[in-house]
């Protein structure tokens, strides 16, 4: 019952559980979102189930990820349950992760996705010209060989996008294609969330999918995480290096078209404008709803007119990118870029805010979408939807943002609750800006408490700003100190994790980084977790544009906007301690505003965390 038979392993009693409730969801043909703690074995549990209903019951699943790392953990899952039961299922990722030509071409690799997208499609009708008879150079000799054995190219089984890439590079057939071609007749569809919830690559999608969204169960993993992906995927950005660029591709081509340079001279000097004025800004950004449109309609620019500019700019750019394209480069426009910012931002109604921000190369403006359901909404036109994650409270929060209704369900851990314990410390507190005794007496706290306690320890900062004030202190740590630097490159980040699991030490990290979520640290590689103040989102424009909206829907936009984002990332940083019954750990919050979360997060009051986190390990021995 429940997919208990095809379980691959022997379930425990909250597994069971978790499975007879998710059925009972699909036979009902409800939404089912839940909570469970990391370690609960939430995706093993999820696809027994619902791999048993779908099978029995003619159905179909698409499992979204989030990361790859997701995706070869939904695939090693499915290997083991089909041990048990036979089925296919295959992931896909992105074209430009699984681009062979890209490979040999290493001045492509900076492309965006649309540049990679258009330098594909005219390489692909340039080989199927070519099969016909017409001579052609800079085509791609890997979608010819996909065509030529298309027949021999359906295959049985799990499949993992990496295993189609070794036999895509192995053979010289595109693994994209491959890909593409086995998903009609697979059980079970792995793949990236924006295959869902983008518009135009759904509709890609449907097309291989060859399925309905009605007889179809679809999965969400770390689902705490679709919010805000929903809300960037929907946003529209344009840098003031893109409009610049854009000028000067209109002169290099020479396009004669003179209103369409005279509308990029005007941006390019609003945008200058408003770096001026950021310059004077608390913030990095500010609200700027209205403005470009009003300068623009004074300068005779109403909305038809920039729309039929917009679309001058992209016709124009689908000439270049085709010229750059023919001269083996890749085919950017920032022409096309520009006009098609402008036909979006021009379509944008009050569920986007309109914004300027300084940015690490110039200013920025974007339509940033504050509503997740206008990307969401798609979930109601599937057969069900099961959504998990162990960060996902407050879930009413998440239910109601994304816009679907279900039954809501939360599981408590499967491991000893002594295994773990959750602290927050009386009076300190990193409430407004923190003064220097402040800074220095939290400081001088974490530094005892790890000294004392001698284990591997994660701390994590609210922001980089902090961390390199903490580090300004030079801390006197008895144990090897690692730090993850901002746009650290991910090798060198790598180097420094695989060092910090076999010698030990203590690592410095930023809420929301890259340790607080997808590393995986067992048994005595992390033993305590140190959460340098609450994590509350830094004060933007956006986030009070974003809070008024809320305001504004629901009644309580603190609640949607800063505590939401708060509570996930203190459940995140916690849940790197325990992740299978082995482990054992304890979490310092060096903040007493924690006190609001004990609804979301047991824990207790503690006024010196190092005799606590003594205490605790004595007794664990």
């Amino acid at each position: 019952m429940g997919g208990i038979d095809i379980f691959p392993y022997e379930p425990r009693e909250n597994q069971i559980k978790i499975m007879e409730d998710i059925l009972s969801a699909l036979s009902n043909k409800e939404n089912f979102i839940f909570n469970a703690p990391a370690g609960s074995g939430k995706t093993a549990c999820v696809l027994s189930s619902s791999l048993k209903f779908a099978l029995e019951n003619g159905r179909r699943i698409i499992y979204l990820t989030r990361t790859n790392s997701q995706q070869r953990q939904a695939i090693k899952e499915l290997r083991a349950i089909s041990r048990k039961i036979d089925f296919k299922a295959i992931a896909i990722q992105g074209k430009a992760n699984m681009c062979l030509l890209i490979e040999q071409m290493p001045s492509m690799k900076e492309g965006s996705n649309e540049d990679i997208s258009r330098l594909c499609n005219a390489r692909k009708k340039k080989s199927i010209e070519h099969l016909r008879g017409i001579k052609h150079e800079n085509r791609c000799t890997f979608f010819e060989n996909f065509i030529m054995n298309r027949e021999k190219l359906i295959f049985s089984g799990i499949l993992s996008a990496e295993e189609m890439m070794e036999y895509g590079r192995k053979h010289g057939i595109c693994a994209y294609e491959i890909n593409k071609l086995n998903i009609s007749d697979a059980d079970v569809v792995v793949a990236p969330y924006t295959y869902i919830f983008d518009p135009s690559l759904r509709e890609k999608f449907i097309s291989w999918y060859g399925g309905r969204f009605d007889d179809t169960i679809l999965i969400v993993d770390e689902a705490h995480n679709l919010p805000d992906f929903a809300r960037e995927v929907m946003s529209v950005s344009l840098s003031i290096g893109t409009v610049k660029n854009a000028m000067k591709e209109y002169e290099e081509y020479n396009i004669s078209d003179e209103i369409i340079f005279e509308v990029l001279v005007l941006l390019a000097e609003l945008m200058e404008g408003m770096e001026e004025e950021l310059k004077f800004s608390e913030t990095d950004d500010m609200l700027i709803e209205g403005r470009i449109e009003r300068e623009m309609k004074e300068r005779g620019f109403g909305r038809d007119n920039l729309k039929k500019v917009a679309e001058g700019m992209m016709v124009y750019g689908d000439v270049v990118s085709d010229m750059k394209e023919s001269q083996n480069m890749l085919p950017r426009s920032y022409l096309r870029s520009t006009g098609n910012f402008i036909d979006m931002w021009l379509d944008t109604d009050a569920k986007w805010v309109k914004i300027a921000e300084m940015g690490t190369r110039g200013t920025r403006i974007e339509a940033y979408c504050m509503e997740p359901s206008v990307a969401t909404s798609v979930i109601n036109n599937f057969y069900s939807s099961i959504h998990m994650s162990g960060t996902l409270e407050p879930v009413e929060e998440y239910v109601m943002s994304i816009g679907i209704e279900g039954k809501i369900a939360r599981y408590g851990s499967p491991f000893p609750e002594e295994n773990r314990k959750v602290v927050y410390v009386k009076g300190v507190t990193t409430k407004y800006y923190m003064g220097d005794e402040m800074l220095s007496r939290i400081a001088e706290m974490v530094v005892n408490t790890v000294n004392k306690a001698g284990k591997n320890t994660l701390i994590f900062f609210p922001s980089y700003s902090i961390m390199e004030r903490f580090l300004s202190l030079h801390p006197e740590f008895n144990l090897k100190v690692f730090v993850e630097r901002k746009n650290e490159k991910h090798v060198q980040l790598i180097k420094k994790i695989d060092s910090f699991r076999k010698h030990g030490g203590v690592f410095l990290s930023v809420m929301g980084g890259r340790l607080a979520e997808g590393v995986d640290f067992p048994s005595d590689e992390l033993e305590m977790v140190i959460i340098f103040g609450i994590p509350y989102p830094p004060p933007s424009s956006k986030m009070f544009a974003l809070q008024h909206y809320y305001d504004r829907k629901f009644g309580n936009g603190w609640k949607y906007v800063v505590e939401a984002k708060a509570v996930r990332r203190i459940l995140q940083a916690v849940g790197r301690l325990i992740r299978s019954e082995n482990d054992r750990g304890i979490a310092i919050i060096m903040d007493e505003r924690a006190k609001r979360f004990t609804k979301y997060i047991e824990m207790e009051e503690v006024s010196s965390p190092a005799e606590v986190v003594m205490e605790f390990f004595q007794k664990i021995k």
